[in-house]
């Protein structure tokens, strides 16, 4: 679900890269180094209501991706993570410290079939044992409704594999992948000796573009996840519903120098079914994605004003809302780099309970920085 959310710029070059591209994000013998600041922020106008009257998060995202010789690759993915809490009553929390970093280890082959296996290593560098303060904070960053670029701070770590394939066939590119996690044992709440296990995470996706005409292609991608049982002391305690999520983009050219984008898309996850008493139901859920912007090349570099709407939606209601932001983005070659400021405002509304409903209002700030690999 998160992957959906990233700055205007990143989530330009995800939604436009071909399917050829999934193998390969990175010029082949190219260093690939991106950086950047982000800093989030959300009041709530009924703050008795929702028992939150402000909710921030600063991260630091970083990542690497580089050949090891002529066939093999190496990625690194983390982030430094600092979330604050206001309650209503005045109070607060904080939980900052460094998230899971992501290893990734593999064999590229590029061509008319592109080919990459991959094996994956979650470094437990995050802090998977929380208070219970900390773990109310961290269950709100998770919230699908309010696009934070991270979801836990730590989840224990684990070891999975990952293989993708991609051709194309004239005007139209096709790929598949597909990748297994197994998570490790750890202790969620400080003070309270259990152990949690969460269950293996099976993620397949295939993705298909076109061209059209000189100047524009279409593309959909599908990914379906599906995870075996948690379990609590090695007793089945939770079993997740799947998870289908779906994205559809257009990119075009309105004019000789400039490009745009149309996206769409919806993330359905299925009713979750408590195996022990102690673990409660989850309800479905949908999140509903929609929104675009424009590329304008400038003289210093590119302007981009952009625009999005999510519609998120649960069976029983319960946290249930809408969210719509508009921003702008600059890209700024320097020095062979490029640098990408962007600001963005968004307001909603969420459903706390029957016939009560609090607005919401956003500011986020990034500055990216892409270091080597092209642009």
């Amino acid at each position: 679900m998160k992957e959906f959310v990233a700055t205007v710029a990143g989530l330009f070059v995800l939604l436009v890269s071909s399917p050829g591209e999934m193998a390969a994000q990175a010029p082949p013998g190219a260093v690939d180094a991106r950086a950047g600041l982000v800093l989030d922020h959300y009041s709530f106008s009924d703050e008795e209501a929702t028992g939150i009257r402000s909710l921030s998060l600063f991260t630091l995202p970083v990542s690497a991706a580089a050949p090891l010789g002529e066939r093999l690759t190496v990625e690194l993915r983390s982030a430094f993570a600092r979330g604050s809490l206001e309650r209503a009553d005045g109070s607060s929390v904080d939980l900052s410290g460094l998230t899971d970093t992501e290893l990734r280890v593999g064999f590229r082959r590029s061509g008319d079939v592109a080919l990459q296996l991959q094996g994956i290593a979650m470094l437990p560098t995050g802090s998977s044992s929380q208070t219970p303060d900390e773990a109310q904070l961290a269950g709100i960053v998770a919230a699908d409704l309010l696009p934070f670029r991270i979801s836990n701070w730590g989840s224990g770590g684990g070891a999975g594999v990952h293989a993708s394939v991609a051709r194309s066939f004239g005007d139209t590119g096709a790929g598949l992948s597909a990748s297994y996690v197994v998570g490790r044992e750890f202790e969620p709440l400080e003070g309270e000796p259990f152990g949690y296990q969460p269950g293996d995470q099976l993620r397949v996706r295939g993705a298909v573009d076109h061209n059209v005409g000189s100047d524009a292609r279409v593309a959909l991608s599908v990914t379906l996840e599906r995870f075996s049982d948690d379990a609590v002391d090695g007793t089945n305690l939770y079993r997740s519903g799947n998870r289908i999520q779906a994205l559809a983009s257009y990119a075009f050219a309105p004019t000789p120098r400039t490009s745009a984008l149309a996206y769409g898309g919806v993330f359905h996850r299925s009713e979750g079914t408590a195996l022990l008493e102690a673990a409660p139901a989850v309800p479905s859920q949908a999140l509903l994605l929609a929104g675009g912007g424009v590329r304008v090349p400038m003289g210093w570099g590119v302007l981009v004003p952009s625009g999005d709407v999510r519609l998120f939606r649960t069976d029983d209601g319960v946290g249930q809302g809408w969210l719509t932001g508009v921003g702008l983005a600059t890209e700024i070659p320097a020095a062979g780099h490029l640098v990408v400021p962007s600001v963005r405002a968004r307001f909603g509304t969420v459903l706390v309970r029957d016939g009560v409903e609090s607005g919401i209002t956003g500011l986020e700030l990034s500055l990216t920085a892409r270091m080597g690999g092209g642009r």
